[in-house]
């Protein structure tokens, strides 16, 4: 179990975000990098399909160097649910935001290859209407060695401490011009970005109001992450706002979330989803 030390604590507090290095092992990055080779190829350990396909290999319309995108993977593939929902993931999460424990709110699969990507820059939480109370902190995991060269995660740091919230990108994936989603933010636009730089199984936790996004990769190589969001354990659905895709998961009765579509990862009493106990 890793333990967060004061300064880091601080960091996060002041920045809005939190790198650590080695967050799971060679041997895990390797497994997890040839399961991602398998999902995008339609093949789910589980037998069940992730719930967001933003790529298919078997439709000749999408573009060979488009970023592909799955959501979700945690339900098709043991190995990714294994890191998605571990305890060590959760705990951290949940101290990093003082909140008592958080529940998945959903995972991002990203392979990007070369010549492709850029990623508006955005705030997670804006995107998070459809729960209460519409709180979001990210776990990124680089599966292969990321920086700035192959379109690392770009952060404004102390972003998060902005007033003034932005709304939803138009278009998510806007290549080079990744930075126009700031045009009406201009006192923010020429302020200072940090790109991450680490190797693969570093983890960079993010706080839902963080500004972030990524340029184009320019390398020869791939670049594959895993984004695991999280939200509050306290959270429930909006009575009137949903999700086009999550709020399938919204029961008619009431706005309650079911441990099975939403895990319960960790709170401070140490209580985990029960089908989540043969995890670490």
């Amino acid at each position: 179990m890793i333990y967060l030390k004061n300064y880091q604590e601080n960091f996060f507090k002041e920045n809005g975000y939190l790198i650590i290095e080695n967050f799971i092992d060679k041997k895990t990055v390797s497994v997890l990098r040839e399961a991602s080779f398998d999902l995008f190829k339609g093949k789910y350990q589980t037998n069940i399909a992730p719930d967001k396909i933003k790529w298919s290999l078997q439709n000749s319309k999408i573009k060979k160097r488009q970023p592909r995108q799955l959501c979700n993977v945690w339900k098709s593939n043991y190995h990714f649910a294994s890191v998605i929902l571990s305890k060590k993931i959760g705990k951290l999460a949940s101290e990093l935001m003082n909140w008592n424990g958080v529940r998945l709110s959903q995972d991002s699969l990203m392979w990007v290859p070369p010549k492709s990507g850029g990623v508006s820059m955005h705030q997670d939480d804006v995107y998070q209407d459809w729960h209460i109370p519409g709180k979001l902190v990210t776990g990124w995991i680089a599966l292969t060695d990321i920086s700035k060269n192959n379109g690392g995660i770009e952060f404004l740091p102390g972003s998060h401490k902005w007033k003034k919230l932005s709304k939803p990108a138009k278009k998510f994936f806007s290549g080079s011009n990744y930075k126009h989603t700031l045009n009406k933010f201009k006192q923010y636009r020429d302020r200072k970005r940090v790109v991450i730089n680490v190797k693969a199984g570093a983890v960079s936790f993010h706080h839902g109001k963080m500004w972030h996004g990524s340029n184009l990769n320019r390398s020869k190589n791939d670049r594959i992450s895993i984004s695991c969001h999280f939200m509050p354990v306290n959270s429930k659905f909006h009575s009137k706002i949903n999700n086009p895709v999550l709020s399938h998961y919204k029961k008619f009765t009431n706005c309650e979330m079911n441990d099975n579509f939403f895990p319960v990862l960790w709170t401070k009493n140490n209580l985990r989803s029960k089908f989540l106990s043969k995890l670490k």
